[in-house]
């Protein structure tokens, strides 16, 4: 072998290690082999076929005298074992170590008597879909009916808790006039909003209504209206028994008492009252982010060099955003002009509340009619206030209009028992008033603007 000699192989030290004794000792034979032969040099293997592709000699397997595989010897049964073989070697067999043809069992559970279920999809081996742990998919038409349930909860939760913080009086029957001679229609809803100045620190029923405004919600022809009545109309007032101006009627019969004389004098089915005050005008404007208003160089100078008569408010002439202050003091000018200039003002601040209000968001509404809830103090119960709101609701994506009483061509200045008012055609104010109201359109509103 010359390849293994020039790398310093040594042959004779491969030849002493055939003289080693290779044999089991016996005290260590438990099992009593006989000596294997461990000279596989010697062996004669010319006659030994080459079966399934595997060549050479497994010197783990033992062999006859003829060759032939044999890999347990015959006396292996036979032979007597030696008594001192350890406990955990007794209870095994030559047949617990071939692996090729032994197999361990599976491991047997305790079968259940509830359905296999598959590792796939987790579902019964009986064919029948499983409902249990399985969100069940919900039509989009649900979906969207519970989207307004959930809306509509959220919303009688807010409303409620805004109405809990309104003043509420009792209602009053009008005595002077009968319900049934008063012109009324399901599809509109009057109410009166009344505005005092309680800045002298009068009570309630004792002011004043500085404003006396009309607001008809028009679902008949989606829109809504705002009519004005100035308080130097000279007219019957129930509650005293005469004529007298019109704001009258609420330092001597209270808010109701304002109800009563619009409702007799004018023949319109009024559904409640809503105090607010002055204050309220600020409440309302800066929980909207201000409003904007056309400013004159007069009603800028007007309150601008009358600090202590609008409590040092400043205006500049233009149109921009009016804060609360600004937009109070707006509402407040009275010395430069007419009444009638006086509530257009009034009503150009509630039109562009309105307008605001209409494209604001739901928070920033619930923001104003939660914080402008104190001020107001109505005779309308809980319930109508909230069906009030859902009228508005369905009305305030419309048009606004506006106009006032007593009409153009229906009254004059006069000067009767010494106080300086005006007089009016009673009966002809009434019917424009009732036609306005109940019977014309956004388009007749605004075909009469237009021509004026």
């Amino acid at each position: 072998m010359p390849r293994f000699e020039n790398n310093g192989f040594n042959p004779e030290k491969r030849n002493k290690n055939n003289d080693l004794d290779r044999t089991v000792p016996i005290h260590e034979n438990y099992y009593g082999y006989s000596p294997i032969d461990l000279n596989f040099n010697d062996r004669q293997r010319n006659n030994r076929s080459v079966k399934d592709n595997q060549g050479g000699i497994n010197p783990c397997n033992d062999f006859d005298d003829n060759d032939n595989y044999n890999p347990i010897p015959n006396n292996y049964y036979t032979q007597p074992r030696s008594n001192n073989i350890p406990q955990h070697f007794v209870s095994e067999s030559a047949s617990d170590f071939d692996r090729a043809t032994t197999r361990q069992p599976k491991r047997q559970t305790a079968k259940s008597d509830k359905p296999q279920k598959s590792r796939k999809n987790n579902q019964p081996d009986n064919g029948k879909k499983s409902a249990k742990g399985k969100i069940p998919k919900i039509s989009i038409g649900k979906q969207i009916l519970l989207f307004i349930l959930v809306l509509v909860l959220i919303m009688v939760g807010s409303v409620s808790v805004v109405m809990g913080r309104v003043n509420y009086n009792d209602k009053s029957e009008n005595t002077s006039v009968s319900a049934g001679s008063l012109q009324s229609s399901g599809m509109i809803k009057n109410i009166l909003l009344l505005g005092v100045d309680a800045r002298a620190g009068e009570e309630g029923d004792q002011t004043r209504s500085d404003t006396m405004m009309l607001i008809s919600l028009d679902m008949k022809h989606h829109c809504i209206k705002m009519i004005s009545f100035l308080r130097d109309t000279w007219v019957y007032i129930p509650s005293l028994g005469y004529e007298q101006r019109l704001n009258a009627a609420c330092s001597s019969g209270g808010y109701s008492g304002v109800v009563d004389a619009i409702e007799y004098n004018f023949g319109i089915d009024i559904d409640g009252y809503a105090v607010v005050d002055f204050e309220m005008f600020k409440v309302l404007v800066d929980s909207l982010g201000g409003v904007e208003v056309d400013v004159t160089e007069a009603e800028a100078n007007e309150v601008t060099n009358n600090p202590y008569r609008y409590d040092y408010v400043t205006l500049e002439s233009g149109k921009y955003k009016l804060s609360g202050e600004q937009a109070l003091a707006y509402c407040r000018i009275r010395k430069i002009d007419t009444d009638f200039v006086r509530t257009e003002r009034q009503r150009t601040v509630m039109n562009a509340i309105l307008t605001s209000a209409k494209h604001s968001n739901p928070f920033k509404l619930y923001k104003m009619a939660f914080n402008s809830a104190p001020y107001i103090e109505t005779d309308l119960s809980k319930g109508e206030l909230v069906k009030l709101a859902m009228q508005a609701a369905a009305c305030i994506t419309g048009d606004f209009h506006q106009t006032k009483v007593p009409f153009e061509g229906t009254w004059s200045y006069a000067t009767i028992k010494g106080n300086s008012v005006i007089s009016i055609d009673t009966q002809e104010n009434k019917d424009m008033l009732i036609d306005y109201i109940y019977n014309k359109s956004s388009s007749d509103i605004k075909a009469e603007d237009t021509t004026e």
